[in-house]
């Protein structure tokens, strides 16, 4: 549609509202198919919970598998594991088993589900506990169910955390176990604990234990503090005997002779053979491994397919998938920043792409051998779950839900991946999302005000997908530039290990390229430049404004903001010992937290800006933001700080995200005037 009229950036009208993009700030996760249904997870902003939905042929409008206010999900190392398992069910048989977990009490539950079409496939399955209600003083989940050797057993991760008795013990990392663990689909473990039979231990991290073909051994990655999984994680294998693994025995990965290496995934080919995602060489790539047919050991460890690209990415949750091994060949993503994903035949080394016009695949890939369910996107195509069957031959990638027409899409951009270059030459990735409207531009000359975006983790990446929460802005006259900074993956470790030491330095060295960058290209407007990002983002969006005076003001979520009180008993077992690697270790390098430390370094922000946090907290806690919070109110900066009981590490209502993005908008009329996105209302809140 043609321009008819001209605004000045900021000030376009929408029908984006912030109402629109809290309604639709779910997401979806973990794909799985039993028989030719479609199953996935999907967050319910309207309730705050994770629903378990399904879909088939015939039958595509999703329908939900559990009753309400069941949510489907763990607390497993902080994030979440794999919260489902679900057997299809037999010719002879109507349903399916499902075992899943129930966020509100993190036990184990049997449900029989029947299928699609089938009668009563609307009546709401009656669940089963599983595993035993905790004790007081103690808290257990469960994450990744895989079936047992013969059938009658699912086994998971169990982690158990118990409450802290005083300052000797409070620090998770001491308080916390993990455990391989047999759960009998019997029931039986629900009331008699000690029916639960351990399968196997070795590091304090534990996930993608997979069990060989013919159920004789068991592999699993494990790594332990001070290490991060991406850093240094080994590939670990056991024989079983009677349902529980011998001496383990490592294959691969780990830190070793001055050097580290990180272990994905592992799946098996055949009782003596594994491939596993490894990055020996820097890149996460498919390595094959050959075990003594009468010991667990490797004969050969092979980098079949060895590619200056990572076909992996960065373990945050226990049940992660990336690749898949079927009669056809394995299944993998590959490619730095923008991917494909493709067939490769073990016979000819033969690359297939079996997805073509998608570019960025989510790592909780799901196979039965003949199909693949794996959520998907690109920026024409947008997201979506694909089911992509192997076979040669068999046919195209298929959405499992009708492409329905978008009513926003026109106010919607087209994310461009680009590269700017730092001032010692290196490469510094990002996504722009340009302003975007069907019928008002701007006047010829003027520039847009930008958002620099910087994505948590830090360990992770950017989307390539329009994200309807960007074009609330976009969609006004905003441009976006989301950072993939040095220490993002999809870059191979090189790239990943360029934030080692340098957290506070390097990503803010980064986000400041890529606004500069923007600004001598003519396509930003460099005194309306402002920075946001929650997390690790919403560390380096202080640093940014303590450090710097490239932004014009900051919008800040659940961030860290004092390094030295992000560790130990001040987080989560997980990340405990994460600033070893980013910073450094205390007490010896005190004067480098210090340094970097946006809460030592307050004094420096100067500029407004909204601060964002949830209550219930126990990744970034309070106390992170209130730091900030209160050195700006001494100092008399503008500020906005909005604390929303009831939400964690990320807001799940709908409510808050509504709020967040209304407190944003009064954040932009403080700093760049009041004329600013004069459609949107604000209450007395924001």
């Amino acid at each position: 549609m043609p321009s008819t009229s001209h605004l000045p950036y900021g000030t376009w009208p929408s029908p984006i509202t912030a109402e629109a993009v809290a309604d639709a700030s779910g997401s979806t996760a973990w794909p799985c198919g039993a028989g030719d249904e479609n199953w996935w997870c999907a967050s319910d902003p309207a309730t705050a919970t994770v629903r378990l939905l399904r879909n088939a042929p015939g039958h595509e409008k999703p329908v939900p598998v559990l009753a309400p206010g069941v949510s489907v999900r763990n607390r497993s190392l902080g994030y979440g594991g794999k919260p489902y398992w679900v057997r299809a069910a037999a010719p002879a048989s109507g349903s399916h088993l499902l075992v899943y977990t129930d966020h509100r009490d993190q036990r184990l539950y049997r449900a029989e589900v029947p299928r699609l079409g089938t009668a009563g496939d609307d009546a709401l399955p009656v669940p089963v506990p599983l595993t035993p209600a905790d004790p007081p003083g103690r808290e257990t989940c469960w994450a990744d169910p895989v079936t047992g050797p013969d059938g009658t057993e699912v086994w998971c991760v169990r982690e158990t955390t118990r409450a802290a008795t005083g300052a000797h013990d409070a620090d998770p990392a001491v308080r916390t176990t993990r455990e391989i663990v047999a759960v009998p689909l019997s029931g039986a473990a629900a009331d008699d604990p000690g029916v639960l039979r351990v399968v196997a231990r070795s590091h304090h991290f534990l996930c993608g234990h997979r069990l060989s073909p013919d159920g004789r051994r068991l592999a699993w990655i494990g790594w332990d503090h001070p290490h991060m999984p991406w850093d240094s994680s080994e590939l670990m294998v056991a024989d079983l005997h009677d349902g529980v693994a011998g001496e383990p025995v490592r294959l691969l990965g780990g830190s070793h002779d001055g050097t580290e290496v990180s272990v994905a995934q592992a799946a098996w080919a055949n009782p003596d053979t594994l491939y596993a995602m490894a990055d020996p060489d820097g890149w996460w790539n498919l390595h094959r491994v050959d075990l003594a047919t009468d010991r667990p050991t490797a004969i050969a460890i092979t980098n079949v397919l060895p590619l200056r690209e990572d076909c992996a990415g960065p373990i945050w949750r226990v049940g992660a998938s990336w690749f898949t091994v079927t009669p056809h060949g394995v299944v993998l993503p590959h490619g730095n920043g923008t991917q494909r994903l493709a067939r490769w035949s073990p016979e000819d080394g033969e690359l297939t792409d079996l997805a073509d016009g998608w570019d960025r695949f989510q790592g909780d890939l799901w196979s039965d051998g003949e199909r693949i369910l794996v959520r998907a996107a690109s920026p024409a195509l947008g997201s979506a779950l694909l089911s992509v069957p192997v076979a040669p031959g068999s046919g195209p990638a298929r959405r499992t839900r009708p492409e329905s027409v978008d009513p926003l899409a026109p106010w919607q951009p087209l994310p461009e991946r680009r590269t700017a270059y730092d001032a010692q030459g290196r490469p510094v990735h990002f996504v722009l999302h340009r302003p975007t409207h069907p019928s008002v531009s701007a006047a010829e000359g003027e520039l847009p005000p930008l958002l620099v975006q910087v994505h948590g983790g830090p360990t992770s990446s950017t989307g390539v997908t329009a994200d309807l929460e960007y074009s609330f802005f976009t969609s006004r006259g905003f441009a976006v530039a989301d950072v993939d900074y040095g220490g993002s993956t999809g870059y191979g470790r090189a790239y990943r290990d360029r934030l080692r030491g340098q957290w506070g330095v390097v990503d803010v060295d980064d986000c400041v390229t890529v606004a500069r960058a923007l600004a001598d290209e003519g396509l930003a407007d460099p005194a309306r430049t402002a920075v946001r990002g929650g997390s690790a983002g919403g560390w380096t969006t202080l640093a940014c404004l303590a450090h710097t005076d490239v932004f014009c003001a900051g919008t800040v979520l659940y961030p860290i903001s004092e390094p030295a009180r992000w560790r130990a008993e001040q987080t989560h077992d997980f990340e405990s010992r994460y600033v070893d690697t980013l910073v450094g270790v205390l007490p010896q390098d005190q004067a480098r937290f210090d340094e970097v430390s946006p809460a030592a370094n307050a004094d420096g922000i100067t500029v407004p800006l909204v601060m964002l946090q949830g209550a219930d907290d126990f990744i970034c806690r309070p106390d992170q933001a209130t730091r900030i919070v209160d050195n700006l109110a001494e100092r008399g900066v503008w500020h906005r700080f909005l604390l929303f009981e009831g939400e964690g590490h990320g807001f799940r209502r709908a409510d808050s995200v509504r709020r967040s993005l209304l407190a944003e908008v009064a954040l932009y009329r403080e700093v760049l005037g009041a004329h600013i996105a004069p459609d949107v209302p604000l209450d007395a809140e924001s």
